[in-house]
């Protein structure tokens, strides 16, 4: 029994209310696990069209179900890669068709930019699978959201990192390419080799697709993020 789908008015906090029961921990997915390789040539142009040839050396995964880890008629897909200045990220949102993205948001950190279309990344460099960690936003206008989430509903707007990011939207897709920079994560003081990592796909008809399934109504539950394996560790954090 799926019950009707709800959105949390506190910034950040999106809600889907998947499923009537708690999922037994048996019955839940290991969380998915992905090798971030090495560029072997110039890195992408950011400009949402995933066309360059370095995204061949990009991994990708099209692992992506909902909240309690339920499949949908949708598949989208991410790809990374990384190199020795910044982490590289593409993702595919198909659509049957794209004349109902919603993106009413127009403003940098616009609250609400979670009830438009979007992608959000959940980064976590520390590895701690755990708050604190960081969470970036686009819907398919190309507006940006990032925040650093100190708790459940504590995100702190004054995080503003400096990176690339852009979207295209297409008759029957809409995708995201992003550069960050390793300075971006300056809150972290060192990172690990392994960091804690989620992809979601809010479309904005009720339906929410996650890279690692979180089994909660809440997206924030860093103890079911993923992870970015072969990570740089490096110190960041700035005194």
């Amino acid at each position: 029994m799926h019950l009707p789908a709800a959105r949390a008015v506190q910034p950040v906090c999106l809600f889907i209310l998947c499923a009537s029961f708690l999922v037994p921990a048996e019955d839940k997915k290991a969380p998915p696990e992905i090798i971030v390789p090495k560029l072997t040539q110039a890195p992408p142009k950011i400009d949402g069209l995933l066309d360059d040839p370095a995204w061949k050396d990009a991994a990708k995964s099209e692992a992506f179900t909902r909240a309690y880890g339920e499949e949908s008629d949708l598949k989208c897909f991410f790809r990374v890669m990384q190199d020795d200045k910044a982490l590289y990220i593409a993702i595919e949102c198909p659509e049957k068709d794209t004349t109902h993205l919603k993106s009413d948001v127009t403003e940098h950190d616009g609250d609400l930019i979670w009830e438009d279309d979007d992608v959000e990344l959940f980064i976590n460099p520390a590895g701690t699978r755990d708050f604190p960690y960081y969470q970036i936003i686009l819907n398919p206008k190309g507006v940006t959201f990032d925040v650093e989430m100190k708790g459940n509903q504590d995100p702190d707007k004054s995080w503003e990192p400096k990176y690339e990011a852009k979207t295209h939207v297409d008759k029957n897709r809409w995708t995201v390419e992003i550069a960050l920079p390793w300075s971006s994560f300056d809150r972290t003081e060192n990172t690990a080799s392994e960091w804690g990592f989620n992809v979601l796909h809010v479309r904005s008809i009720d339906e929410m697709l996650y890279w690692s399934p979180v089994y909660d109504p809440n997206s924030h539950q860093p103890g079911s993020f993923g992870k970015l394996k072969g990570m740089p560790v490096i110190k960041l954090k700035r005194n």
